[in-house]
């Protein structure tokens, strides 16, 4: 019997079939299409209300080798009073999250690889708005040309105010270490970082952060693991409003 005529057949014996035997059929010859179609609404549906719910970032904040201390959990929501944005319509995100060996940025143990790992993936994909890092960490993104000059970014008023706890990086070691890389040289002949604190032993210092010993407001809220520390704007920041605001918010 040719196949059209089986299924007609089938169609016309279950008009007058139990509720299980049209089941039955149902589950045989339509039961995949149902759980397709269900899985694509679920996803779509799933889309549409985080896409509805989602809320725009106001800042991220990156602290490196921190823990938390009790009055932390409330520090965002201060953030967000000061700046006068509504913590259920924007997000503030606090990190503390991630830790390193800031004495070797070159050892391989799986805390430190992951947080390298993660930190690079949140800086290229411009999510990072402030990072909190020891001095030897905050070398080696700085001499990568990472992070903002504050001349650019900061007010004339708060330049001169932190201009005291300026960290420097030397542009022209920055240019040498690359050309050595493009040509393939190790870096055997380019200098080692100056001092950060001494901008005058510099062939070109920029100001690209800012020591965290009178910032207060952070202290008392996470302990650092680290005996110095330094807050840096990534370059690519979308919030620069927000960062700068943030840097008046911990000194105050």
């Amino acid at each position: 019997m040719p196949v059209m005529d089986e299924f007609k057949e089938e169609r016309e014996s279950l008009k007058h079939g139990t509720f299980k035997q049209k089941f039955t059929y149902f589950l045989d010859y339509y039961k995949w299409y149902v759980i397709v179609a269900v899985l694509i609404l679920g996803f779509a549906g799933s889309l549409i209300y985080q896409t509805l719910t989602r809320k725009e970032r106001a800042i991220f904040v990156a602290l490196l080798n921190v823990y938390e201390l009790e009055p932390a959990a409330e520090y965002p929501n201060r953030f967000a009073e000061y700046i006068g944005l509504d913590p259920d319509e924007y997000d503030f995100y606090f990190d503390a999250s991630m830790h390193m060996d800031s004495s070797d940025l070159t050892a391989y143990d799986e805390t430190t690889v992951a947080t390298t790992q993660k930190l690079m993936v949140y800086i290229a994909a411009q999510e990072i708005d402030i990072l909190v890092a020891s001095e030897s960490t905050t070398n080696s993104y700085a001499y990568n040309e990472t992070f903002y000059d504050l001349s650019a970014l900061l007010s004339e008023e708060q330049f001169e105010k932190y201009e005291p706890y300026f960290y420097y990086m030397d542009q022209a070691v920055a240019d040498a270490r690359n050309e050595a890389q493009d040509a393939g040289e190790e870096y055997v002949n380019v200098p080692d970082y100056p001092s950060p604190r001494n901008p005058e032993a510099m062939e070109n210092p920029i100001p690209v952060g800012i020591y965290l010993d009178a910032a207060e407001g952070l202290t008392e809220n996470y302990l650092f693991m680290d005996e110095t520390v330094i807050l840096t704007v990534p370059a690519n920041t979308q919030h620069t409003e927000n960062a700068r605001a943030f840097i008046d918010f911990i000194f105050q």
